[in-house]
């Protein structure tokens, strides 16, 4: 991963950009290596892809030296390449991505630019060395995303890349952006992301991603007071950092469900099921309502003998009581917990959401989900008491928890203390998800977002 020491070299500036040629008169994109002392911009890669807005969405992705839509409807239209590690396999693959210093630069701020035209469901691609390839696959009619392999003839071996979610769309009256520097899989590069949104007349300025280098941010992790276990989350080979509810050996056998650090935690969950067959937990939820002691708050649960956890609201309305009711339907394994999965049905009531009885489960599969990976919701808690699952002071205090979203919320870390560590982790306002509508303009730190 470590890269060579060298000074850096502009593109020369192609002039001033006519967004006025693009949605909404366009938003550009600035990018910026901000790890310079490591890598230089010929080193470093980006891309957008996506699909196209409106009725009839199309896969495409950006041109990053013109910032133009390239659709993916006629693959064998565009220029393909062989793979560059097996030329020999038969394999065509597009490549999406631009080296940063190939990219024009935009005279008002200086930085690498381009006009970014309206994409939803994207992606921005980030890779060290080389770009990204993406497989065409056979009948030529759609692409195969990059994997990390440990199979050298693969056309992405070696690559060290990453991603951040990105959509920008119109709202009809302007256009908005929604970014998120997830780490709810993985972390291999160090990014920031920076949106200045035109809000009435004053504008915000919005930032989220790392604090450090990625040399850092790997030897904090290792350093992090954490269960042995969780050192498996860095893998040595793909010089990156895993969810541990995705960690997997080379079989793609799960690794971490072997684990002390797993049993434990499944002794965690099955206390409270446990405990709450005996006597009601009582919860009020919301980061707002934190301490409130309000009767019309308080959600009450209690476990059955199926180990289905119902819960009730009783809140008066107009002078009458009026009874809302939810569950959670299958008790959570760790691995549901780690990687917020609903599919398994421990979380997900998603036939039955909203209808007589089920009025609060997708709030309680938001609710279980965050606060068992923060260990927010306790089992000694004393009879009546309520307890508040939103409270941030309480989040990764009491062991266990998932220590790789401990992590990226530790001081140091990610910006503001904020991520997207696991699924739902945005609630209690703790993700790095930004939106701002009628952005002026986005600014991606290929390296640390600055602190300031």
């Amino acid at each position: 991963m470590a890269g060579c020491k060298k000074s850096n070299s502009k593109a020369p500036s192609l002039g001033p950009i006519n967004y006025n040629d693009y949605a909404n008169g366009g938003v550009h994109l600035d990018i910026v290596n901000s790890d310079p002392t490591d890598y230089n911009d010929d080193q470093l890669y980006v891309g957008v892809i996506g699909a196209t807005t409106g009725a009839n969405s199309q896969s495409a992705y950006i041109d990053m030296k013109t910032g133009k839509t390239v659709l993916l409807n006629n693959l064998s239209a565009l220029p393909q390449v062989a793979n560059p590690n097996n030329p020999s396999d038969g394999g065509k693959f597009i490549v999406i991505a631009t080296k940063i210093s190939d990219m024009p630069v935009d005279p008002a701020t200086g930085h690498h630019s381009i006009p970014l035209p309206f994409i939803q469901s994207g992606r921005i691609l980030l890779s060290i060395g080389k770009p990204l390839y993406y497989y065409i696959n056979p009948g030529g009619a759609s692409l195969g995303a990059p994997i990390k392999s440990t199979n050298p003839t693969d056309a992405n071996y070696g690559t060290v890349f990453d991603f951040m979610e990105f959509t920008y769309y119109s709202t009809g009256s302007g256009a908005r952006v929604f970014a998120n520097t997830s780490r709810v899989d993985e972390y291999a590069l160090s990014m920031g992301f920076e949106l200045n949104a035109l809000q009435g007349t004053k504008g915000t300025i919005q930032r989220a991603g790392e604090l450090m280098n990625y040399k850092n941010t790997i030897q904090a992790f290792l350093n992090f007071n954490k269960p042995a276990d969780y050192n498996q989350c860095y893998r040595t080979f793909f010089q990156d950092i895993v969810n541990p509810g995705g960690m997997t050996d080379a079989s793609g056998k799960q690794i971490f469900t072997q684990t002390a650090s797993y049993q434990h935690f499944q002794t965690y969950i099955d206390s409270i099921w446990q405990n709450y067959k005996s006597r009601d937990l009582l919860i009020v939820l919301g980061s707002a309502n934190v301490g409130s002691t309000d009767s019309n708050l308080v959600i009450r649960g209690r476990v059955d003998n199926n180990n289905v956890f119902n819960f009730t609201q009783t809140q008066t309305v107009n002078g009458k009581a009026v009874v809302t009711g939810g569950t959670l339907p299958i008790k959570p394994t760790t691995s549901d917990v780690l990687g917020g999965n609903a599919g398994t049905g421990a979380f997900n009531n998603s036939s039955l959401n909203g209808t007589p009885g089920h009025e609060l489960d997708n709030a309680l599969r938001v609710a279980f989900v965050a606060a068992l990976n923060r260990h927010s919701i306790v089992t000694d808690a004393a009879v009546g008491q309520i307890q508040y699952p939103d409270d941030v002071s309480k989040f990764y205090k009491k062991d266990p928890y998932n220590y790789y979203a401990a992590f990226w919320h530790a001081p140091g870390v990610s910006y503001h203390g904020l991520q997207y560590a696991f699924s739902y982790d945005d609630d209690a306002n703790q993700s790095s998800t930004i939106v701002g509508d009628n952005p002026a303009y986005c600014t991606l730190y290929f390296g640390p977002v600055p602190n300031n």
